[in-house]
């Protein structure tokens, strides 16, 4: 028969009285050992935590949550068995989680550009190019700037500048009262032209990108801001700490798990002896446990602050990826870089597929949608809403905010339609072995896909290809169906022409 607890501890203590007395004796002058504190009966569940958080009736704090390179379906939350993400799963298991996401883009930039001006690529792309057109021909040519190449990256470095002009998310959030600060990768110059308070990210110039070189592509793609995670999470838990009596949102996005696959022991043990795993996949699912815990010292940060109770946390992923547990691909240095063929960089489903998640303790109702066609483009309305700002007229999302809590969208899009501008390497839009290119960046190629709740199409315009797959019988994409299916075909066609006239053709707005 099992003993009561308090007889177990009476029965030691009485042990170590024993022994005490012995030592005593054997030694007058030791004094007892102080127990203070060591048995005590508190513990963490027991701690009262009716607090009232700061500024309870104000608008409330937000964290942009963006992993880099997580693709679908790698989180503890969404049922894969094989990664660790415990501070993902309190978001996932007690958020609002959108199943049916996509990035807007199978690669960053793009994605991220919707994210913190809510419009798709393709608009971005032509704002911002005529912008820096503009500045081409009006502005003279600094000295040194010789070569087409230096024009090139003078030009880059006007379109990355053009964010200023732009209706950006800490913008709308600062005409009521939000400070903002960027972290992480962020391609448009500093955290300052996107209209952040702070940040990471400083600026650059074109002579500085012909100094560095190859490795000015670091700088572009964020420069310091991708410290965060990696190296500190100061900058963010500092920015938290500082601005805990005001609103506040934050853009946390590390390049985690993205390469270099380079997890720290700490998280790589997890995973070592794991013999059903090859060594691609414990390295990548040792980057995601490291991304978890990023997200945990947030968490963290949030609660010893008392903030979590009024904090929106959203997640979103800016591309996919491809990593089956038994599948090596670290042989291969475009698929380690990479990870399978339908995922980062392809035009499958799986190369956008994203969770989109809304998370406010006490405010949100845990639910799960794998119903509603959840965009980035979206995410952007979403936050606008839930903070009270003004949500400009023109953007193609809209706010989620009536689905989460229980209502429904006013008009619920039916498909998801995107603009693709580049593909990996190592393989065709169909999956299919192709050595055309052996950059692990990919190769410019342009398509469109349409994707609702069953069928995913792609259309390569300019060749008139076609993929179509059926994502309830067929979820992994092996089979090409478009030769079965003529007549959606032509209905899909003629969706993607109908969203080219209105965003791509038409005048930027």
């Amino acid at each position: 028969m099992r003993r009561p607890f308090f007889l177990v501890l009476i029965a030691l203590f009485g042990l170590w009285g024993c022994a005490h007395d012995g030592a005593q004796t054997a030694n007058a002058k030791s004094d007892a050992f102080d127990f203070g504190g060591v048995f005590d009966d508190t513990y963490a569940g027991e701690i009262d935590r009716a607090v009232v958080p700061r500024r309870p009736d104000g608008p409330p704090n937000v964290v942009l949550i963006i992993a880099d390179d997580l693709g679908w379906p790698y989180l503890g939350f969404l049922g894969d068995e094989n990664v660790l993400t415990p501070n993902m799963d309190i978001l996932g298991e007690g958020g609002a989680v959108f199943e049916v996401g996509h990035a807007t883009a199978n690669f960053c930039r793009p994605t991220l550009q919707s994210l913190v001006t809510g419009l798709y690529p393709v608009q971005y792309e032509q704002q911002a190019g005529a912008i820096a057109d503009d500045m081409m021909a009006s502005k003279l040519i600094p000295d040194g700037v010789d070569t087409d190449q230096e024009r090139q990256i003078l030009w880059r470095q006007y379109e990355t500048t053009a964010i200023e002009r732009f209706s950006t998310l800490p913008r709308l959030l600062a005409e009521v009262g939000y400070v903002s600060h960027q972290s992480g990768k962020w391609w448009e110059q500093s955290y300052a032209h996107g209209g952040f308070s702070e940040g990471m990210t400083e600026t650059w110039e074109w002579r500085d990108a012909v100094d560095l070189g190859d490795r000015w592509f670091f700088t572009f793609m964020g420069g310091k801001g991708n410290e965060i995670g990696r190296e500190t999470m100061e900058p963010v838990t500092d920015f938290i700490r500082n601005n805990a009596e005001q609103p506040f949102f934050v853009w946390y996005g590390p390049a985690l798990p993205h390469v270099p696959l380079n997890p720290p022991d700490q998280f790589y043990k997890f995973f070592e002896d794991q013999e059903d795993l090859s060594e691609s996949a414990k390295l990548y699912y040792a980057n995601i446990a490291w991304f978890d815990w990023g997200v945990g010292e947030i968490i963290d940060t949030l609660r010893r602050e008392i903030l979590l109770d009024n904090t929106v946390i959203v997640y979103v992923n800016d591309n996919g990826w491809e990593q089956p547990p038994g599948v090596e691909y670290a042989d291969d240095h475009v698929t380690f870089a990479n990870g399978g063929p339908r995922g980062k960089g392809s035009f499958f489903d799986t190369g956008f597929r994203t969770p989109i998640m809304f998370y406010w303790r006490g405010k949100i109702t845990p639910m799960r949608d794998d119903v509603t066609l959840a965009s980035a483009l979206d995410i952007m309305p979403t936050i606008l809403d839930y903070a009270g700002a003004r949500t400009p007229a023109n953007l193609p999302g809209h706010s989620l905010r009536p689905q989460i809590e229980g209502g429904q969208l006013s008009d619920p899009r039916d498909f998801f339609i995107g603009r693709m501008t580049q593909h990996r390497a190592g393989t065709n839009f169909r999956g299919e072995p192709d050595a055309s290119t052996e950059d692990h960046m990919g190769a410019p190629q342009s398509g469109y896909y349409r994707r609702d709740l069953r069928w995913h199409f792609v259309w390569i315009s300019e060749t008139d290809e076609t993929a179509l797959y059926d994502l309830v019988g067929d979820p992994g994409q092996l089979e090409d169906v478009s030769a079965n299916r003529p007549q959606l075909v032509s209905k899909f066609k003629e969706d993607i022409e109908a969203w080219r006239d209105q965003y791509e053709r038409s005048a930027p707005p």
